[in-house]
C-alpha cells in the first residue's frame, strides 16, 4: 500500500491550478496584454405572435449553407469540469504509484472535490454553466413564457475572457424539442471586443415533420454537433469520384456508398418543413440588457463585466454574486 490518499488532495489542487492556467486570460490573449472577464447571459424564445405572421408574409430563403465554423466551444457543466479535474487526478496517483516508495498509508476524504473547490472553480474557469442564482434574467424571461406563451429554447450564463471578434470562441447553442439527431435551435453565439462589445450570431430555427418519403423538400441539411473533444474527429468523408474509395477501383463498392447514403436520407424519421436562421453581427454595450428580435425568435443579451478573485480572496462555499439590479433593457434593432 501507499500513500496515495494523503497525496490527492494535493494532485486536486495542482490540476485545478493547471486547469486554470490553461483556461486563463494568457491562453486566449494574442499580444502581452490579458483581455478582460465578462459574465454573459444569453436567452433564445420563440416568438408565436411574430411566427403566424410571418407564416403568411415571410419566406425563408433555402439556399443557405449551415455550419457551426472553426473555434467552437461547450459551455461545461460544473459536474463536467470537475470530472476533468478527477480525471487527471486518477492519472496523477497512477504516477505516483509507480514512483513512490513505499510509506504508512493514511486515509481522508480529500480525493472529492471540496465545496471550496468547487466555489473556486466556478469562480475562476471560464464557459462553465453558472447556477440559476447568479443569473440576471430569470424574472423576465419567466415572464415572458408566462404571458406570451413563449418557449424558452436556450438560457444560460457563463464567465469568459472576451478578445478581438476574430478570434473569439463560438460558443455551440442547442435548445427546443428534439428530433432524431436534430434539434429546433442550432447553431453557435460568439462574443469579442474592439471599441465595443460585438456579438456574432449563427443560428438556425428549424421545423420538421416525419419522413414518409417526400424527400428534403429543399431544405439544405442541419449539420452534425462539432465533437467536444479531439479525440471524438472522425474523417468521415465519402470520396464521390469512381474509383477512389479507400484506394480501391471497385466501381461497384463506390455504387453500394451512394446507395447507402441515400437509403439513410429515406430512412430519417424526420424532415426539415421549414428553417430560419439569425447571422447578425451586433454592437452593444455591457450592463445593459439587449433584446434582438427575428420573425421565429428572440434573444436577450445582458454581459456584464466580471473581475477574477485574487487567491485569497476566492468566494467562500455557497457564496452568490447578486445580478447588477441597474441594467436596463436596450432593443438592438
Amino acid at each position: 500500500m501507499y500513500a496515495i490518499q494523503r497525496t490527492l488532495g494535493r494532485t486536486f489542487t495542482r490540476a485545478l491550478a493547471t486547469l486554470a492556467l490553461t483556461l486563463s486570460p494568457q491562453a486566449f490573449a494574442q499580444s502581452g496584454e490579458e483581455p478582460r472577464w465578462y459574465q454573459v447571459e444569453i436567452a433564445i424564445f420563440t416568438q408565436p405572435a411574430n411566427a403566424q405572421i410571418a407564416a403568411n408574409a415571410e419566406t425563408f430563403r433555402k439556399d443557405v449553407s449551415l455550419s457551426y465554423g472553426n473555434n467552437t466551444q461547450y459551455l461545461r457543466t460544473l459536474d463536467e469540469a470537475i470530472a476533468s479535474l478527477q480525471a487527471q487526478q486518477q492519472q496523477d496517483a497512477l504516477l505516483i504509484e509507480q514512483t513512490s516508495e513505499p510509506l504508512e498509508t493514511e486515509t481522508d476524504d480529500s480525493t472529492q472535490a471540496t465545496e471550496q473547490e468547487k466555489a473556486q472553480l466556478l469562480a475562476t474557469a471560464p464557459f462553465i454553466k453558472l447556477p440559476q442564482s447568479l443569473r440576471g434574467l430569470n424574472d423576465t424571461i419567466a415572464a415572458l413564457a408566462r404571458r406570451n406563451r413563449q418557449e424558452v429554447l436556450f438560457h444560460e450564463a457563463w464567465r469568459q475572457p472576451v478578445v478581438a471578434p476574430e478570434a473569439a470562441p463560438a460558443i455551440v447553442v442547442s435548445g427546443g424539442e428534439t428530433f432524431g439527431e436534430d434539434q429546433t435551435l442550432g447553431g453557435t453565439i460568439a462574443l469579442g471586443v474592439a471599441r465595443y462589445l460585438h456579438l456574432n450570431t449563427n443560428l438556425w430555427f428549424a421545423e420538421f415533420a416525419e419522413n414518409y418519403g417526400q424527400g428534403d423538400l429543399g431544405w439544405p441539411n442541419l449539420p452534425p454537433a462539432p465533437a467536444r473533444h479531439p479525440e471524438d474527429i472522425q474523417d468521415e468523408s465519402i470520396n464521390l469520384n469512381a474509383g477512389q474509395l479507400n484506394g480501391r477501383d471497385d466501381l461497384w463498392a463506390q455504387y453500394e456508398v451512394i446507395d447507402t447514403t441515400y437509403q439513410s436520407m429515406l430512412t430519417k424519421p424526420y424532415v426539415v418543413t421549414n428553417l430560419a436562421t439569425l447571422t447578425q453581427d451586433r454592437r452593444m454595450r455591457s450592463g445593459e440588457v439587449h433584446y434582438i428580435d427575428h420573425p421565429k425568435i428572440g434573444i436577450m443579451v445582458y454581459v456584464t463585466p466580471y473581475e477574477l478573485p485574487e487567491q485569497d480572496a476566492l468566494p467562500e462555499p455557497g457564496a452568490q454574486i447578486a445580478p447588477d439590479e441597474t441594467a436596463t433593457l436596450q432593443d438592438t434593432p
